[in-house]
């Protein structure tokens, strides 16, 4: 196996993105190299660390640019060697594969390190539906069907959605019912008019059962992507946060405004929309982003697709992006409160991660950077800047 060929497949079990055969071969170059099956005694870690980098530096038979790691770029081989072996100690550790000695009549007797930390797992299919009538009904155990009747409308769940029809005629809007996210959750929705809307944790759509009259009109916290149905008859509305309406036609766009989390982005993807806050309004086109400062100031920005919309595709990217606002997106997706030791307004990152995949990984992954170090205390993540 080549250096690039295995750096690969250490970055892919960094991101959590290794297939199980990726991960058997790679457990198995490493048995054949002499990189496991080795045995420490208690806090011989950094002894072990230092002959998995000389181990590591003789068995890789080519030499090639080194592939890029969670956050570290361009790194020579001589780095890149010493930050895998680093990932052979996370690995191990993680799996319980370094062993521990114990001396008993004279013969050494190897067991496999229990560890002692459980991970957090990721969020999942979660909300709560409140209804016109005050009623709440949680939707993560719900059973698919009908949840909800009133007149010629109803609510159904089906797999990890909602779907609100009607086959009314002259109905008019009605008092609106909400879809709320916590922490730890996400969901989307459609809507009477074939909109459907995705909701991120930490987020809210209020809506009616119905949409008469001149306009389909939403109230929207947090993160959601749209993609609304076309109705040049009936322009469709989001009030984000009573703060700025978005008018649309019929388009897919994201909007991100978090509640005390500063600017509201809203990101076009597809057709065109129509920002208004206050006196001002702005049009967006496809691949821009609308950046409202909530200061009566609204400027648009080249957006960076892939990025706005990784919550929806199940992931994380990290361009450039402060240990703050990453922490508050873990926060939000893993249900956990996060505090900070130090200073960390210059520390930054890039990185993919699974939105599927446990905690744990993720936390140590980024502290291969050595800029930070986490304690985990229940659902509580100390950020201790080095």
């Amino acid at each position: 196996m080549t250096e690039d060929q295995y750096l690969s497949l250490c970055e892919k079990y960094l991101n959590g993105t290794i297939t199980p055969e990726e991960e058997t071969t790679l457990l198995a170059y490493q048995d054949a190299q002499g990189l496991s099956g080795l045995s420490i005694t208690a806090g011989e870690e950094e002894r072990l660390g230092k002959i998995l980098r000389t181990r590591l530096h003789h068995s890789i038979s080519a030499q090639s640019p080194a592939k890029t790691f969670f956050g570290i770029r361009g790194l020579s081989w001589q780095a890149a060697a010493a930050l895998a072996a680093s990932l052979l100690m996370v690995i191990y550790l993680g799996r319980g594969i370094f062993k521990t000695e114990k001396s008993k009549q004279g013969t050494v007797l190897v067991k496999k390190k229990e560890s002692s930390d459980k991970d957090i797992l990721p969020g999942c299919a979660n909300a709560v539906l409140t209804l016109s009538n005050g009623e709440s009904i949680k939707l993560d155990g719900s059973t698919n069907g009908v949840i909800s009747r009133h007149g010629n409308t109803a609510i159904s769940k089906s797999g990890n959605g909602l779907i609100v029809s009607s086959n009314g005629v002259n109905q008019k809007n009605g008092v609106l019912n909400k879809i709320t996210i916590p922490r730890g959750g996400k969901y989307d929705i459609t809507l009477p008019d074939g909109t459907r809307v995705w909701l991120n944790s930490s987020s809210s759509l209020s809506f009616p059962t119905v949409f008469a009259g001149g306009e389909r009109k939403v109230l929207l916290t947090g993160e959601a992507y749209f993609e609304v149905a076309k109705n040049r008859e009936m322009p469709f509305k989001v009030d984000v946060n009573g703060k700025q309406v978005v008018e649309v036609l019929g388009t897919h766009f994201n909007i991100t405004a978090f509640s005390g989390e500063g600017d509201i982005m809203t990101t076009l993807l597809e057709g065109s929309v129509k920002i208004n806050y206050k006196k001002s309004s702005i049009l967006i086109k496809p691949g821009q982003m609308a950046v409202n400062d909530l200061q009566n100031n609204l400027k648009v920005v080249p957006a960076d697709l892939e990025e706005v919309m990784a919550w929806k595709n199940d992931m994380f990217i990290f361009n450039n992006e402060n240990i703050s606002s990453i922490m508050k997106k873990i926060s939000r997706w893993y249900d956990v409160d996060v505090e900070y030791k130090g200073d960390v307004s210059g520390v930054n990152f890039d990185g993919n991660y699974s939105r599927s995949k446990g905690l744990k990984s993720l936390l140590r992954n980024i502290e291969l950077t050595d800029k930070v170090r986490f304690v985990t205390e229940e659902r509580r993540i100390i950020v201790i800047v080095r």
